[in-house]
């Protein structure tokens, strides 16, 4: 059973040692959770959805769902028939390999496109521009409705075992916040768990350990 944003807060304000709400205001509590529930979807993909085809703009621009909290991929219909997974780039990358690629053409390039670049957070760009345009498809993790009222119940798509540890994230943001009672320790402790618990590897915390591992290597 799905549960409540009144069950978590209960669940939140007893690990950050506030049960009765002197520390953070009900507010707080509801972002919190509401963060939490974001990064769950992120993390795991669960809310993953794709947008119905969208034909690029003149400049080989696509418009992203206005739902859409994290793009995970784009296909383009090549030929208007095959669908092709385009490489995620990024505008620095593009930028140090050529000064003309946002306007480089697929006549000009002579292959459709190959990469996107997402754009000022609302759009991506294709490379090379398509010439005809066909119709591109955005595969993006869907925003989660926010949690408003005390009865409002956590997305279906999270699994009802996992609601709880959601009280992990909701914690790890309400710790991180300016103040006395600011604990960046514990928080990270609780991040660390809820990262656990749903089976989520941060890149940046491998990418810690692996140089880590390298480095007591070269010691030896």
């Amino acid at each position: 059973m799905a549960q409540t944003l009144q069950t978590i807060r209960g669940w939140t304000q007893y690990i950050v040692g506030d049960p009765q709400l002197t520390t953070y205001s009900l507010q707080m509590y509801q972002d919190a959770i509401n963060f939490a529930i974001k990064d769950y979807a992120v993390k795991t993909g669960i809310t993953y959805a794709e947008s119905s085809p969208i034909v690029p703009d003149a400049s080989g621009f696509v418009t992203l769902p206005t739902d859409y909290i994290r793009v995970r991929r784009v296909i383009f219909n090549v030929g208007g028939t095959t669908a092709t997974q385009l490489i995620e780039s990024s505008f620095k990358f593009e930028s140090d390999n050529s000064n003309t690629w946002q306007t480089l053409t697929q006549a000009t390039a002579g292959y459709p496109p190959r990469r996107w670049v997402l754009w000022s957070g609302a759009k991506v760009k294709l490379t090379p521009i398509p010439s005809p345009a066909y119709t591109a498809i955005v595969g993006y993790v869907q925003k989660p409705t926010d949690l408003a009222l005390d009865a409002d119940t956590v997305d279906a798509r999270i699994p009802d075992p996992h609601n709880e540890y959601l009280k992990y994230a909701a914690a790890f943001w309400l710790l991180q916040l300016d103040g006395d009672n600011q604990n960046l320790a514990l928080a990270d402790s609780y991040m660390t768990k809820f990262n656990q618990l749903i089976g989520y590897a941060d890149p940046v915390l491998l990418a810690k350990l692996n140089t880590s591992r390298t480095q007591a290597e070269r010691e030896m």
